[in-house]
């Protein structure tokens, strides 16, 4: 199979950081176009039989672009997998919405759980059973042809929390059908970008990595709603 090449933007010894594009998953499944088979080519020494580690260390939905962090052996995915568990990593997004949050600056607290098809998330204002809570804070970056960018900062980590979260305040991110957006951007695409990365890397350097944000990010002439 034969496989785009990674957008790298940083490099360790034992890491990689890339810009990850919308539109394809994270994991590899099957012979299906994804970060993990294409890094396994990129990757792959010349003459080897031996397939390339991939180490995953998170995840971002297909429909999501930005920052991405991989491993090239294991030790280092087990060193990483220890930094994000320990909350020593922050994530910065950027999100284009249809309509506003209530204000320019503030924070969102709901309490989430998944659907029972395990394929969407469910929020809550209030506590219910099986939800955790869910924290992120945001900052209005902009206003462009009638949408919002904001600058979203996650203070937990739950599954589609930031989609789920804007979604339940009335700003659903833009071609996100899943959580009520009404507008269309590109195939597979929504209005979400990882745009910073930090985290402290396994050779103990403080690590703060930007991921360049597609193009219309700052076009909003490429936004429109059916």
């Amino acid at each position: 199979m034969e496989a785009n090449p990674l957008d790298v933007i940083m490099e360790g010894p034992r890491w990689v950081v890339i810009n990850k594009p919308a539109g394809i998953a994270t994991e590899k499944h099957f012979n299906y176009d994804t970060i993990e088979a294409r890094a396994q080519v990129q990757w792959k020494r010349p003459k080897s039989t031996k397939e390339p580690f991939v180490g995953i260390v998170h995840r971002l939905d297909r429909p999501v672009s930005g920052a991405l962090l991989l491993a090239r052996n294991k030790s280092t995915l087990r060193l990483l997998n220890t930094t994000f568990a320990e909350k020593k990593v922050s994530k910065t997004y950027w999100a284009l919405t249809d309509n506003p949050l209530p204000n320019e600056v503030g924070k969102l607290k709901h309490y989430l759980a998944r659907n029972h098809s395990g394929r969407r998330a469910i929020a809550s204002t209030r506590p219910v059973p099986g939800a955790k809570e869910s924290l992120l804070a945001y900052r209005l970056l902009r206003k462009q042809s009638g949408r919002y960018l904001y600058e979203v900062k996650p203070i937990t980590g739950r599954f589609h929390q930031i989609r789920v979260q804007l979604a339940t305040a009335g700003a659903p991110i833009c071609g996100d059908a899943v959580y009520g957006s009404q507008s269309i951007l590109q195939p597979h695409c929504i209005g979400l970008h990882a745009y910073e990365l930090r985290f402290p890397s396994p050779e103990g350097d403080q690590v703060a990595v930007v991921a360049p944000p597609p193009q219309w990010f700052n076009d909003g002439a490429v936004i429109f709603t059916p």
